[in-house]
């Protein structure tokens, strides 16, 4: 240990001055930087030719214990990114509204800027971006989106030449262990979020993740990437698998599907775009059906490079801060060459296009009385919409009472004409409950 020391510190003498970085947040992320950043500190010397210097810690408690000395830290977080000798910010600190306060103002002080805030980009993106570019800095962002997987570098420089045509992608950690939970063991939705969050996978209040906000954020990022545009959350459609139920995992998977929560960009012919977020139903064939627990993937068909998958751990202390590490390296790197490498401007925002104009194939569950006829009822509703069924299955629930359930998939349609059925069926005689339904991606 001592050889490898006194090898980092005869490295150094010969390497130009240190470059100071200071970091806003200490938490999950930042304790996992921090470590990657003190354990391969020689590797890393290697790569950049010059010694990277964490000089302040900026947290919102002091007192609380981190692997850190404490004289690094500080509750002062303005005078983190006012203090001159400082080259570079690592906001790791999470939030909107102070984040971008103190990410905007360390780029007006010619700060370089590396953060893993999803929900910062998400929103206000376009504008830092913008601004860095301006003042000739670098933004990065890698460990906002997947985690310890590459996928912001890949779109932005290794893809750039391509047309992206479709992305689709299991981006959340926490949604796909609960979903893995319930098709492998068999759970309903409330247990298998008790398990997760018994583990540290689920926070306390799980709405972000079970809701699909935080795939709607790291869409958009992804999206305004791969099309140079600005992809707003807000132009995203989005629904959580609260709604996914036991039995729609038992049957997917009789039909030879798992059910994930997706997010899918498709690009259109007039330029804009269609962005969702929603479980579906994909074929067991498919790459993305094998992705389970917390690991994330984003598949990605280019027009020149055809079908390409990004697969990993989407998130976590090791995977993240070596994301965060990866851009800050990329950073002092551009530093000694005396530039920004700073690419991933937006232009305007891109036009989007409403789920309701999607074409798409179904996954139905009905409870329905079990009586001559519903069946050819059940296909009039669908066939007057111009929507035909395909696979179908039924089963008694209760034969005293007559209930019976039936699960059947519909060949691709509009969206807007396949809701326009089910509101109809929701007020249907024959029918007791629409008791779920789910698209169905192919």
């Amino acid at each position: 240990m001592g050889e490898l020391l006194s090898g980092v510190e005869e490295s150094s003498k010969k390497a130009g001055r240190p470059i100071r970085v200071g970091m806003l947040g200490f938490g999950v992320v930042g304790s996992g930087a921090y470590r990657m950043l003190t354990d391969n500190r020689s590797a890393i010397l290697r790569k950049v030719g010059t010694p990277i210097e964490i000089v302040k810690v900026g947290v919102r408690d002091q007192e609380k214990p981190r692997a850190v000395s404490q004289d690094l830290v500080t509750t002062d977080l303005n005078s983190i990114v006012d203090d001159p000798s400082i080259d570079v910010i690592l906001e790791l600190m999470g939030g909107l509204d102070l984040a971008g306060e103190l990410v905007e103002r360390a780029l007006k002080n010619g700060k370089h800027v590396v953060t893993a805030n999803k929900e910062l980009i998400a929103k206000r993106g376009a504008k830092l971006v913008s601004l860095a570019a301006t003042q000739g800095l670098d933004l990065h962002f890698e460990a906002a989106v997947g985690g310890g997987i590459p996928l912001i570098q890949p779109l932005k420089h290794q893809l750039a030449g391509n047309e992206v045509l479709k992305m689709m992608g299991i981006l959340n950690g926490t949604t796909n262990y609960i979903l893995t939970k319930m098709t492998q063991n068999h759970l309903g939705f409330e247990e298998a979020l008790g398990e997760a969050q018994a583990l540290g996978y689920a926070e306390a209040d799980p709405s972000s993740d079970v809701d699909g906000f935080d795939v709607q954020f790291k869409l958009a990022i992804l999206s305004s990437i791969a099309f140079g545009h600005e992809v707003l959350p807000e132009a995203i459609y989005r629904q959580g698998i609260r709604e996914v139920a036991a039995q729609d995992i038992a049957y997917a998977d009789m039909l030879g599907y798992v059910i994930k929560l997706l997010g899918i960009v498709d690009a259109l012919e007039d330029g804009g775009i269609v962005a969702r977020v929603h479980p579906a139903l994909i074929p067991k064939a498919h790459p993305l059906a094998s992705v389970s627990g917390v690991y994330n993937a984003l598949w990605v068909r280019g027009d020149f490079v055809g079908d390409l998958m990004f697969s990993g751990r989407g998130a976590g202390s090791d995977a993240t801060g070596s994301a965060v590490v990866g851009d800050l390296i990329d950073v002092c790197r551009n530093i000694l060459l005396g530039g920004a490498g700073n690419t991933s401007t937006y232009d305007l925002p891109v036009k989007t296009r409403s789920i309701d104009e999607v074409t798409n194939a179904f996954y139905v569950r009905l409870i329905v009385l079990d009586k001559p006829m519903v069946l050819s009822k059940l296909a009039t509703v669908f066939g007057q919409r111009g929507v035909s069924l395909s696979a179908m299955e039924m089963r008694v629930l209760d034969a005293e009472k007559q209930h019976g359930e039936i699960v059947f998939l519909v060949h691709p349609c509009l969206e807007r004409d396949f809701q326009q059925a089910i509101e109809e069926l929701r007020s249907a005689e024959f029918v007791l409950k629409v008791a779920s339904w789910m698209r169905v991606q192919a």
